[in-house]
Parts: structure tokens; sequence; C-alpha cells
């Protein structure tokens, strides 16, 4: 489903309602509207971030492995790239703070969003980041090696981390799926450089 707002393109994909709904039946509801305003909060970041970087946003997509903006970053520096992508993570961070007087909920959705997208993995914005600023001392090829090297070597410690957590209390497999996530990303993505 597309659909435009201004000038901005706006497309949700099959997978971020599956998503959403795998979510909703495992949590039953209780969480969605603090991380609907989670993601809000976190997209809104972005977004004020690159308008005031002097940056002008396409297009947004929704879809199963998250919410990509779409602008032509090209005309940013490094540094304001990197600006860009901690924005989001900075944002939910600060209403993290904010929203402490209210239900419990609120203000963890926001902290937990800030911790898992401040990770340096390619897929997220900590990842994002870390490229913009290795760019600026190397080239970009280079920058993008060592930020897929970071990304699976943080991936295979959380996966340790997160197999021991899954022995020891028999059902959390958070910190599994996590890693999974970053694998699959950065799977996806070399496939998509390769066609």
């Amino acid at each position: 489903m597309t659909f435009r707002i201004g000038k901005t393109e706006l497309t949700v994909r099959f997978g971020f309602f599956a998503v959403l709904a795998v979510v909703l039946c495992l949590d039953g509801g209780a969480h969605a509207l603090p991380a609907v305003l989670a993601c809000a909060v976190h997209e809104g970041g972005h977004m004020l971030a690159a308008r005031l970087c002097g940056m002008r946003i396409e297009a947004v997509r929704f879809g199963a492995l998250g919410i990509q903006m779409v602008g032509d970053a090209r005309l940013l520096s490094h540094l304001r790239r990197a600006a860009v992508s901690l924005a989001g993570p900075l944002a939910n961070l600060l209403f993290f703070a904010l929203l402490l007087p209210m239900p419990r909920a609120y203000s963890a959705v926001q902290l937990l969003l800030f911790l898992f997208h401040i990770l340096p993995a390619v897929s997220l914005d900590g990842g994002m980041a870390l490229y913009s600023l290795l760019c600026s001392a190397a080239e970009e090829r280079r920058a993008g090696r060592i930020c897929t090297a970071v990304s699976v070597l943080l991936a295979f410690l959380l996966g340790t981390l997160g197999f021991s957590v899954l022995l020891r209390t028999r059902y959390n497999f958070t910190l599994l799926l996590l890693a999974l996530y970053i694998l699959l990303y950065l799977v996806l993505k070399r496939r998509e450089s390769l066609c």
C-alpha cells in the first residue's frame, strides 16, 4: 500500500503488518500503544535531524525488517549522516526520561528501542552512524568491510549470550532473535549487492 503525504511517499508492505500481528499476538496488545509511540518518536527524530541537516525525505517504507527513510543523503557530509542516524535513538532516550512519570511500559519501550538501535550493527542506526564516521576517515569499501565485521562479531556475541540466557531461563530467546535479525539483514544486504 503506497500513498503520499505532501512530497513524501509512504509505503507499507505486507511484512510490516505480519510482524505487527505476531507481536500483538505474543504480547496480547499490552505494549501496542507504547510501541507505536516509540516508533513514531524514533522516526520523528530521524526526520527532524534530516530536515535540520538539509536533507529532503523522499519516502518512508515500512517493511518486515523495520522502517526505512529514503532521501538523498549523498548531499550530506559524513558527520551529518551520522547525526541523522543517531537522532532516532537519541529521541527515544530523551522520551524515556520524559515519560518516566507515566506507566512503566511507555518509558521501557522507549529505552528498549534506544538500546536496540544504538548497537553498531549494519542494519541498525548505530551501525549506520559507525559507517558514516568511518567513511570520513577511510574509503567507503573499507568502511563497509569494517562495519560488516563488527556486525558479525556483535551477532556472534549476542548469539552466544542469548544461548546462555536461553539455557538458564528455558524461555527467553530475545538475544538469539536479535543475533538472527542482524545476520539475516547482512545476508539480505549481501544478496542485494550481488544482484
